[in-house]
């Protein structure tokens, strides 16, 4: 009798590979993705002007400082999104910079409805909120696979 192989990242990899995509449609496929999670997490930063977000952070300024670190947190959002759409080597990092930050909406969400918090409670504030999780994830794959792409990979 045959003894099944053990699973591996390696064979989890692989299996990424055989998705049938090549590397240009993977990255038109990043492109587009990536697209999509900055546009989940201004949905959801609209959203969170609505439940007055910064003050479940306990941060003062409301409105005002809110809209500010917005307006600093998307230009840096927007300018890694350029580095990725460009092939850029920095947007290698960048991209998963952007899996990254979009992918803790989900968990900071989730330890302030543990901690009581009822903000974020509609049906779509919570899709929105479990879309960037999923999102990241999916942006994060596609990176990995992508790497050899952006000016000579950062392997």
């Amino acid at each position: 009798m045959m003894k099944p192989e053990k699973r591996s990242i390696g064979r989890f990899y692989s299996a990424l590979d055989t998705l049938g995509l090549s590397q240009r449609e993977v990255m038109r496929v990043l492109d587009r993705v990536a697209a999509l999670n900055l546009s989940l997490v201004m949905a959801h930063q609209a959203d969170a002007a609505y439940w007055k977000e910064w003050e479940m952070f306990g941060l003062p300024g409301g409105i005002q400082l809110f809209t500010l670190f917005n307006l600093a947190a998307f230009l840096l959002l927007f300018w890694l999104y350029s580095a990725v759409i460009s092939r850029q080597r920095t947007g290698f990092r960048g991209s998963f910079l952007i899996a990254g930050l979009s992918g803790i909406v989900l968990p900071i969400h989730a330890a302030f409805a543990y901690a009581g918090f009822t903000e974020f409670h509609l049906p779509v504030s919570i899709a929105v909120i479990i879309g960037t999780f999923v999102v990241s994830i999916w942006q994060a794959i596609l990176t990995w696979r992508a790497r050899m792409e952006f000016e000579g990979g950062a392997s």
